[in-house]
């Protein structure tokens, strides 16, 4: 037994030595969080949760989501990307910092490690970002952080994921902030100062590990490059729209992207050098976002993958065939490839009577007012269920 646990407290100081070593913007501030690392069976599994856009009150349907995807899919790190709280209705500090905190209760509360990145949403609340970051780091499991904050944005930072072993890193995540809004109209982008930082930690990241490190991005706002996904139409079509050089319908190419789009991508006007980066560099499988609810698709363009991501927001629109959270589980024995899911409430609760109910009531305003009402009703429902199965 001792011996045990000699190898572990080996390993462990190991995987800090390597970890301090490592080109990690996230280095600063969290010396007493344990590196990411590599499952023995060679797995990584991250949650994706975009928009979840709500405050001081969260809906529950939406935590109950949070939380049953945790408990099915067991993730090593929980992404947050952008629009984490509905700013504008969470103005001044008490109530942002409430929201954020109720928010990533349901993760907070499991011990999971999370990352943050801003979203235009978040600006909203009229409390600075830095001051928002020391929210979330106030939080138990909080990874984000700002080690540059001279850049453009606030929390552009990389996370290392070391190997089982903890002998190099094996993997590497990103994030962005894709900022806010355009004085002159329209979204804000990433900035050439935060795309150079990206390459100056890219090649050191490289240097230090004997070649390119795989990686994915996480920001909230898509990349204009989205719009090479779509299909291409002639000018004049009706229902078409002209941007980036093109006309282009409102439905994927399906030599290019899977999945679902319902809404237009929402990207700033302004072609930002991040994705031109992202191919030359080499290292950046796909770049995962969030900020339009409505779609769920993966695509690709010039080898990178957009990675579109539903909302999981019932305060803000969404819809119910595609509401729901990203799976990306990585495996080190492949490591320049991905698997990736994005499950919807239903698919986690099934379809039942139970669930309709709880979608429905739990996803309203009301049921956060009303607890203990709404599990009764949930508990009432499922009895009977189980009564008439029985039968």
């Amino acid at each position: 037994m001792k011996r045990k646990f000699r190898i572990i407290a080996a390993l462990l100081a190991a995987a800090f030595l390597l970890a301090s070593a490592v080109p990690s913007a996230a280095a600063q501030g969290l010396q007493n969080a344990a590196p990411l690392r590599f499952n023995d069976d060679g797995k990584f599994t991250i949650l994706q949760f975009a928009d979840c856009q709500d405050d001081i009150l969260p809906r529950r349907a939406m935590l109950r989501m949070m939380g049953e995807a945790m408990d099915v899919y067991r993730p090593d790190l929980v992404v947050f990307t952008g629009d984490n709280i509905g700013g504008g209705n969470n103005p001044g500090y008490l109530l942002t910092a409430q929201a954020i905190k109720a928010v990533t209760a349901p993760v907070a509360a499991r011990g999971i490690p999370f990352a943050v990145v801003f979203g235009n949403h978040d600006h909203e609340s009229n409390v600075a970002e830095e001051v928002q970051l020391s929210v979330y780091q106030s939080v138990p499991g909080c990874l984000a952080c700002d080690p540059e904050p001279e850049l453009y944005g606030c929390a552009n930072y990389n996370l290392p994921v070391l190997s089982s072993d903890v002998s190099k890193t094996a993997f590497n995540l990103w994030f962005f902030d894709s900022n806010e809004y355009d004085p002159n109209g329209g979204y804000d982008w990433v900035h050439d100062d935060q795309v150079a930082w990206y390459i100056r930690t890219s090649d050191a990241l490289a240097a230090h590990n004997g070649g390119k490190v795989p990686s994915l991005a996480f920001q909230h706002i898509c990349p204009p490059e989205t719009y090479q996904l779509l299909e291409s139409v002639p000018a004049g079509t009706p229902g078409s729209r002209s941007r980036f050089g093109g006309n282009w319908a409102l439905s994927l190419d399906t030599s290019k992207a899977q999945g679902t789009i319902l809404e237009w991508p929402c990207p700033s006007d302004t072609v930002s050098s991040q994705f031109a980066a992202f191919v030359s560099q080499g290292d950046v499988l796909g770049v995962a976002v969030g900020h339009d609810h409505i779609n769920d698709f993966v695509g690709t363009y010039h080898g990178v993958d957009i990675i579109q991501t539903p909302g999981i927001t019932y305060q803000s629109y969404g819809d119910d065939s595609v509401r729901g959270f990203r799976v990306i589980t990585l495996d080190e024995r492949n490591p320049w490839s991905y698997e990736t899911q994005t499950p919807t409430f239903f698919d986690l609760f099934g379809t039942g009577p139970d669930a309709q109910f709880i979608n429905t009531f739990e996803g309203s305003e009301f049921a956060a007012f009303l607890p203990g009402v709404s599990d009764m009703i949930v508990g009432l429902i499922r009895f009977y269920q189980t009564l008439i199965s029985m039968f």
